[in-house]
């Protein structure tokens, strides 16, 4: 009896069923990856000095522009997006290539949370480390540079940037469960991301393209980001609805074929 007890005492008994069998031993883990470790810290500093640092220079400049500043922001964020990409390319073929998913599932853990335990810790700590720091950091910044800004317009602003990054979140998570390979799931959202610019110039898209919501397009001298904070009329707000819109297709189709794919 003593042996049965020793041999089972590091495990932990699951009651979970349904689909969210085995979800919080996965989210516990994934959540783990970001806040159990130096990876939120080494995060948080690279894109504070990254946002705050490019910035800086125009928000203490002779004659700063609080449009200007307030559009760079939006601009400097495309890069956390780029990096989405890159952190998440992964996510999903790294662990059917390496076998940990067909593992993990042989488990009694099912395929929602195993796609939710990539989603959710990762969209967090994404949030958290490249927008919700540094722009808190840049608040701090821009009150010592008595750059005038409401902080609730600024919230809002940061809050579509992140639905910026959500969408190639989950645009690289859908691509891993449509792929065995990591080559396409990185390689079309860097391509989508830059081919925006090009896009753009089809009479209707660049009033809908997310790249709307950092950039100025669609012929106006401001991007949507740089609008809100600054309390003008945005610009392309069909580009928010589409971004939304994008970010819902993308999971619910990775929930979808990751329920059907054979590891």
């Amino acid at each position: 009896m003593m042996a049965s007890n020793l041999g089972t005492a590091g495990f932990e008994r699951v009651t979970e069923r349904g689909w969210r069998s085995g979800l919080s031993v996965l989210m516990g883990a994934a959540f783990g990856s970001w806040w159990r470790t130096r990876r939120w810290v080494i995060q948080s500093l690279l894109w504070t000095v990254v946002i705050n640092g490019s910035l800086a220079a125009v928000i203490w400049g002779d004659a700063p522009d609080d449009m200007s500043v307030f559009t760079l922001y939006g601009v400097m964020t495309m890069f956390a997006a780029i990096a989405v990409t890159i952190l998440m390319q992964e996510a999903i073929v790294g662990e059917k290539r390496s076998g940990t998913a067909a593992w993990v599932l042989s488990k009694p853990a099912s395929r929602p949370a195993f796609v939710l335990s990539k989603l959710v810790p990762n969209a967090v700590g994404i949030f958290v480390t490249m927008l919700l720091i540094p722009s808190a950091v840049l608040l701090v910044q821009f009150s010592l540079a008595s750059v005038d800004v409401a902080v609730g317009r600024f919230a809002v602003g940061a809050s579509i940037a992140a639905l910026n990054l959500l969408f190639y979140l989950t645009l690289t998570l859908m691509l891993g469960t449509l792929f065995d390979a990591a080559g396409p799931v990185i390689a079309i959202p860097l391509a989508f991301a830059f081919g925006q610019q090009l896009l753009a110039g089809v009479p209707g898209l660049s009033a809908i393209l997310p790249w709307s919501l950092l950039v100025p397009s669609a012929g106006s001298e401001v991007s949507v980001i740089g609008a809100i904070i600054a309390g003008q009329p945005v610009p392309a707000p069909a580009a928010i609805a589409f971004t939304g819109v994008a970010c819902v297709v993308f999971t619910a189709v990775a929930f979808w074929k990751f329920s059907r794919t054979e590891l």
